[in-house]
């Protein structure tokens, strides 16, 4: 088998010498931006699967119905997945698969994100403050790290909340989605937080508020030069 650079370069020399559309897909311009992102993805597996399974694609996509067909299949198979998720798949088909992988079997690949934590670990670092991934953070601020900060690893209530942003945020990662969108919160949101929680977190929010609404710096070191500066004195950048 060639080295996998290669592969994928010969197959993006593919789809930038060959026709943007095949017979039966409609025209750009009568196309949304999702479906065009989508039959750029199909169009990209099929140029990669032309390019690391030659015989194969003759055999199964030579005849423009068939790939036609197929690659309709593939889209409703992959709608879903972003670029990054494509692109992985892409890689791994290429470095891992001595056959050409069904759809289902390419979607598996795609979605395989390695560096996540399990949930269990994830839990843990949020507890602790400490992120091994990006997704274990941006779950952990979607549940409130300050109640993380005070609890415990028995606070069902809140492991409960952290799972499901955590199971958002990863589901993000799978697909190949940006993992920094908005969380909507659940229905039970502050109804399973006891009443003490809920206000402290208030509290703190409205101060955030107010210090964003003042403008004032909310680094100690920019906050204390914007004091002095406001009271006329002048230090030495050593004191």
């Amino acid at each position: 088998m060639k080295p996998v650079d290669e592969l994928l370069k010969a197959a993006r020399v593919t789809l930038t010498t060959s026709s943007p559309t095949t017979p039966g897909e409609p025209v750009v311009e009568n196309v949304t931006p999702l479906e065009q992102q989508e039959r750029r993805a199909v169009r990209r597996v099929f140029a990669t699967l032309k390019t690391a399974f030659p015989a194969w694609y003759e055999k199964h996509y030579g005849d423009v119905k068939a790939e036609s067909l197929a690659r309709r299949v593939w889209m409703t198979a992959i709608h879903e997945l972003g670029d990054d998720a494509v692109n992985r798949g892409l890689q791994r088909m290429v470095l891992e698969c001595k056959f050409p992988p069904s759809p289902s079997d390419f979607m598996d690949l795609c979605k395989r994100v390695d560096d996540l934590p399990s949930e269990a670990q994830a839990w843990d670092e949020a507890l602790c403050g400490t992120y091994t991934h990006k997704a274990v953070r941006i779950a952990a601020e979607a549940t409130s790290t300050f109640d993380l900060k005070s609890a415990t690893h028995h606070d069902k209530a809140l492991k409960q909340r952290f799972e499901r942003n955590y199971a958002i945020v990863t589901r993000r990662a799978q697909t190949g989605q940006n993992l920094e969108g908005r969380i909507a919160k659940g229905l039970s949101h502050d109804s399973m937080r006891p009443r003490e929680q809920i206000q402290l977190e208030h509290s703190r929010n409205e101060v955030d508020r107010i210090v964003d609404t003042l403008e004032i710096p909310k680094d100690p070191n920019a906050c204390r030069a914007m004091l002095l500066a406001k009271l006329g004195i002048r230090r030495s950048e050593h004191v």
